[in-house]
């Protein structure tokens, strides 16, 4: 493969855990702020308002078609010069920025809170995505499965100690002050975010020093402007037939996330509207989710590995099913510990198994801009999830909209399950 440095004979090696460094950064802010801050900006910003709620989900989806729109351009630009690390950078330090006014948004209303988080949300997805592009360039395709998985692992130690330092935060808090007392949560997750991402900043940046000189030398020979990375989207939305694979690939990824993210963001309203529960509870059921997640990633790479990245997937989206009918039929004290447990089985699993597929299908000279293509995938369905889910709920109740979300995971297990495991 073009660009990839020599590795060693296990997926285990060097330039994977330099690699996963980033993981750990991101995946503080992930754990922190989406869910939590709905809650905060329905609750708090947005009390005794009766639009809080739609504007939330508007909020939501205005976010995630930004970076639809942004997503295939800055990978074209990042992969035609070669910037994939310095894009990163700027991406996480407009996230940052952004999650560190968080906090003060409440004095200046719903609108500009949501302004904030579109930013935040923005610039963390166009990093994460650049980031996940890159695994291309770090490890062979046989192990892509465990590579990514293990990555995913290890960054789930950073959404576990950032959960772990809201947990101190909110202890002793009375119940019904909890959502008043989210802003040092958001704080907390910038600086963790900043400060984890410097070292895995540099660590990016030794690691492609070494492992695409190619890329470098490409990027001299080529334009590399904005226009040029507009005009080879255009090329490659042209050419979508040498792509067939991948691009089946997102049409599997678009249904399945449609309901991964759906519940990321509605996940917090819902278990706290349900079943009563109060900020506190809530983040020790997201870290009963990590320290799931933490094993069965792991797990779930070394079997895609092994039985194939299609059927791993199917599998998983079946699990997820489960979470859903559990969710909306659930009713015993039990149900959302036992539903964290499932998610955690396969939420992350899930991702970081697509993520090595994708990669198989991805020629290594457009890896940041068709992994561009997978964000406006991720993006697209993950803000028309959240919007059909909440006019659904509107209209036939929350149990009946979670029913209705296990007809695009079926669909997008149908697709996945075509898909060869690599080329």
């Amino acid at each position: 493969m073009a660009g990839v440095a020599p590795l060693t004979a296990s997926w285990r090696n060097a330039q994977v855990l330099r690699w996963s460094l980033f993981d750990v950064a991101s995946s503080t802010w992930i754990a922190l702020v989406p869910s939590f801050f709905g809650l905060y900006f329905v609750n708090v910003i947005g009390a005794g308002q009766p639009q809080a709620g739609a504007l939330w989900g508007a909020t939501a989806a205005a976010s995630l078609v930004l970076v639809a729109l942004l997503a295939p351009a800055v990978g074209a630009w990042a992969d035609r010069g070669g910037r994939w690390v310095r894009v990163i950078a700027l991406c996480t330090a407009v996230c940052v920025a952004a999650t560190l006014l968080l906090p003060y948004s409440a004095a200046a209303g719903l609108l500009a809170a949501a302004l904030l988080f579109v930013l935040a949300q923005a610039g963390y997805t166009l990093a994460t995505s650049q980031y996940d592009a890159l695994i291309v360039r770090v490890v062979a395709p046989g192990q892509a499965s465990r590579a990514s998985a293990l990555a995913w692992a290890i960054g789930l130690g950073g959404g576990v100690l950032g959960l772990g330092a809201a947990l101190w935060l909110m202890h002793g808090v009375p119940s019904a002050a909890q959502a008043a007392r989210l802003p040092p949560q958001f704080l907390l997750a910038g600086l963790l975010f900043v400060a984890l991402s410097l070292p895995g900043l540099v660590a990016l940046h030794r690691l492609l020093r070494s492992a695409a000189p190619d890329a470098a030398a490409a990027s001299v020979s080529e334009p590399t402007g904005p226009l040029a990375a507009l005009r080879a989207v255009g090329r490659t939305c042209r050419d979508w037939r040498r792509h067939r694979i991948a691009f089946t690939l997102l049409l599997g990824f678009f249904l399945v996330n449609d309901v991964l993210v759906t519940l990321q963001f509605f996940s917090g309203i819902l278990l706290r509207d349900r079943f009563a529960l109060d900020i506190e509870k809530l983040l020790w059921l997201s870290l009963l989710f990590h320290l799931v997640a933490l094993p069965s990633t792991v797990l779930a790479g070394q079997v895609a590995d092994r039985v194939g990245a299609g059927r791993t997937l199917v599998g998983m989206c079946a699990v997820l099913a489960a979470a859903l009918l559990l969710l909306a039929h659930g009713t015993a004290p039990w149900t959302p510990a036992a539903a964290a447990v499932l998610l955690g089985l396969v939420f992350a699993s899930l991702q970081a198994v697509f993520r090595a597929l994708y990669a198989a299908h991805v020629p290594p000279a457009q890896m940041a801009e068709l992994f561009g293509f997978n964000a406006v995938a991720g993006r697209l369905s993950a803000a028309l999830g959240p919007l059909v889910f909440g006019v659904a709920a509107a209209l036939l109740g929350t149990s009946s909209a979670l029913m209705l979300m296990l007809l695009p995971l079926a669909a997008g297990a149908l697709v996945l399950l075509r898909v060869p495991a690599r080329s």
